[in-house]
């Protein structure tokens, strides 16, 4: 797996469906409490696969992040706090911008931290799909990242999907 080869994945309730073109790899999930804590488990999976005489980059370390984006930080922040969310996150979780989640996403590979993210939408999955096709897949798209426009159109909505990822 290449380390600039950012892999995305979305959960809207039971659904959990990779948006982005990868090679097939066994598909492990992680929850941190912070991205240092990913970044070991990761490196402890890929230290096990090793140890068990398998390539390292035969599995897929993907980090759960619980988001939810909004136009703005303010906005966003506001209307988490009037979800129905837990006060403790399971994961990782971001609350803010489109800009500010693809930046993350993008962090998260570059660092190593983890192979992929799951974005996890406990919420408005319509709006949230919206945000993610018109601001964090054209942002990603644009440094490098590969989507499956068929996996995109089917998860997020044909309709929602920006001209620019139908590439």
């Amino acid at each position: 797996m290449s380390h600039n080869h950012t892999r995305v994945a979305v959960e809207f309730g039971a659904l959990w469906s990779e948006l982005t073109v990868a090679p097939t790899t066994e598909i492990v999930r992680i929850q941190a409490s912070d991205l240092r804590e990913a970044q070991q488990q990761r490196a402890r999976l890929r230290a096990e696969a090793v140890e068990r005489g398998e390539s390292a980059d035969g599995t897929a370390v993907f980090l759960d992040l619980e988001i939810h984006i909004s136009a703005d930080a303010r906005t966003a922040r506001r209307e988490f706090a009037a979800l129905d969310a837990p006060s403790s996150p399971a994961s990782i979780r971001y609350v803010g911008t489109p800009s500010g989640l693809a930046s993350l996403i993008s962090d998260v590979t570059a660092a190593d931290v983890a192979d992929g993210v799951t974005l996890q939408v406990h919420d408005d999955a319509d709006r949230q799909s919206t945000f993610l096709s018109s601001g964090v897949l054209p942002l990603l798209g644009s440094r490098g990242t590969r989507f499956d426009i068929d996996a995109v159109d089917e998860t997020l909505g044909t309709s929602r999907v920006a001209p620019t990822l139908a590439s």
